[in-house]
Formats: C-alpha cells, sequence, structure tokens
C-alpha cells in the first residue's frame, strides 16, 4: 500500500494501540493526526513519533465534536482523511447487577456512539468528495464471545459496534472499505481509563486491573496486526489466537441451538427478511403467501 499521500486519523491514539497505530502509520509514510480527549497527551505522544505527526483534542462522544474535528484534520493534514481509525475506547468493571445507568451512559457514550459518530462523519466527508478510502473499528476480542465476568458495558459496546460494522459494509459504497479489529490482552492503560467516569475508582480493583493488563501482548505487535489486516482489506482482524476459544464456543451454541429448536425446513427461505425485502420493493404481493406444505 502506497501511503506517500495519504492521511490518517487515530482517535484515542495518545496510548495504548491508537498510540502505535498512529506511529505504524507514520513510519509507512502516512500523514498522521494523533486525536485524544487530553490536549497534553496528543501533544505528547505526537511529538514521540516525529515525522510530522499533529495533535488534535477531541471527545468523540460528543457528536458536534467530532464535526469540527473533520475540518480540523483537514487543515492540519492538508487535504481530505483516507485513513480512519475509530480507536477510541473506555472500559468500565464491576458486577451488571450493581451498576448504574450513568456508567452504562458513560462506556456506551464513547465506545459506541463516539464510533458511530467518527465513521458517519469523515465517512460522508469521504463519499461526498468521491474519495476512495478504509474506516477500522477497534473492538475486541469481546466482540466475538464472552472472555470474562465483570465488563459487562465493555462487552455490550464491543457487540455492538461490530454489529454496527456490519451495517456499515452493507450501506458503503465500494470505494469505502471498513473493518473490525479484534484484539486480545493488550499491555495498554485501558484500565485508567475508569478516572475519566461517573464511577469512583477503586484502588485495589485499578491495581488488579494494572497487573491483568500489564501480561497482555505489546501494543506494537498488536496494531502491526491492525494495519496489515486494513491492508489487505480483511473485515474482520484478529490478533491473539486464544481469542477463537470464545468464538467456537458461541458458534457452537448457535448451531446447537438451531439443530434442536429450528432445523431447516425446505421452505425456511420464505422468511429471510432480505428476500422479503426485494419481493417487497419489487411489488410482488404474494411474498411469504405461498403455501407451507
Amino acid at each position: 500500500m502506497d501511503y506517500s499521500d495519504t492521511r490518517a486519523i487515530v482517535t484515542g491514539g495518545g496510548s495504548g494501540i491508537g498510540l502505535a497505530i498512529a506511529r505504524g502509520l507514520a513510519q509507512r509514510g502516512c500523514k498522521v493526526a494523533i486525536v485524544d480527549v487530553a490536549a497534553g497527551i496528543a501533544k505528547a505522544a505526537a511529538a514521540s513519533i516525529g515525522r510530522g505527526a499533529v495533535a488534535l483534542v477531541c471527545d468523540v462522544s460528543r457528536h458536534e465534536d467530532v464535526e469540527a474535528l473533520c475540518g480540523e484534520a483537514e487543515a492540519a493534514l492538508g487535504g481530505i482523511v483516507n485513513l480512519v481509525f475509530a480507536n477510541a475506547g473506555v472500559s468500565h468493571g464491576g458486577p451488571i447487577l450493581k451498576a448504574r445507568p450513568e456508567e452504562m451512559d458513560w462506556v456506551l457514550g464513547v465506545n459506541v456512539r463516539g464510533v458511530w459518530s467518527t465513521l458517519a462523519v469523515f465517512g460522508n466527508r469521504l463519499i461526498e468528495a468521491g474519495m476512495p478510502g478504509h474506516l477500522c473499528i477497534t473492538a475486541s476480542e469481546h466482540s466475538l464471545g464472552l472472555q470474562h465476568a465483570g465488563g459487562a458495558f465493555y462487552t455490550t459496546s464491543k457487540h455492538a459496534v461490530l454489529g454496527m460494522a456490519e451495517v456499515f459494509r452493507a450501506e458503503l459504497p465500494a470505494t469505502v472499505g471498513i473493518s473490525v479489529f479484534c484484539p486480545g490482552l493488550t499491555a495498554t492503560n485501558l484500565h485508567l481509563t475508569g478516572a475519566l467516569g461517573p464511577k469512583a475508582v477503586d484502588p485495589a480493583q485499578e491495581s488488579f486491573a494494572a497487573k491483568i493488563i500489564g501480561r497482555g501482548m505489546d501494543a506494537g505487535e498488536v496494531a502491526g496486526a491492525c494495519i496489515a489486516g486494513v491492508e489487505r482489506g480483511d473485515f474482520l482482524i484478529v490478533s491473539h489466537p486464544v481469542s477463537i476459544i470464545a468464538a467456537r464456543r458461541r458458534a457452537a451454541e448457535v448451531e446447537s441451538a438451531f439443530a434442536q429448536q429450528a432445523p431447516w425446513t425446505d421452505d425456511a427461505m420464505r422468511y429471510d427478511v432480505n428476500s422479503v425485502i426485494a419481493a417487497v420493493v419489487a411489488g410482488n404481493d404474494n411474498s411469504g403467501k405461498e403455501s407451507k406444505t
């Protein structure tokens, strides 16, 4: 892939996977804007990369801020952004039965609404300009199946963006690609994002989380898998072989449920929603009315 005339933004680019993605892109010759909610972190990250990397500030949970970011990124990078890495995310820990509504609103506001705002704003800009580009969501191995208890809202958000990406893929023109990156345990500062949320941080819980996340894969290695997947045009990008355990367990459970409760029949396709929609659009009044015999 030729990065010589490519412009990219990486939200949540001040540290962890985002910073590693930004560094990898810059090393390949891409013009990169590092986006973070904290100006100081964004500036320090850009300075550590060099190579003309610029720092921008944005709270992706605020749609109007993302709209403003689009113009700022174009001005800073000298043109329309071709590569969009919606990487910003926060983590919340604790039992789901003890959680509060404001905690869910915060996590979904950043991890789901923030992703939608980023992809929608920059994606529409690419389409309106008639330019090719690629959108990439940093999801998680949690998107593929349960990894551990205690991360209900985080897991919920990562399932949501996988579903969102599938609809984006169905609606985007062929000129704009999309990928969902589902990394596993990575050595980052994700556990520190709780300090930004509405819940008081438990020092003991934070220390425990730090010990676990500190044993994760190096962020540079993870980012390399992400960039390579985007270069190939992969929709689903993974980095940790162990993530397949949960994915296989879920797939087996789904297969078993259908085999026992709703096995395939000769007329099963009469309820295929896409076929029904196509028939209705075509004005076929007999759609769905065929005999079951």
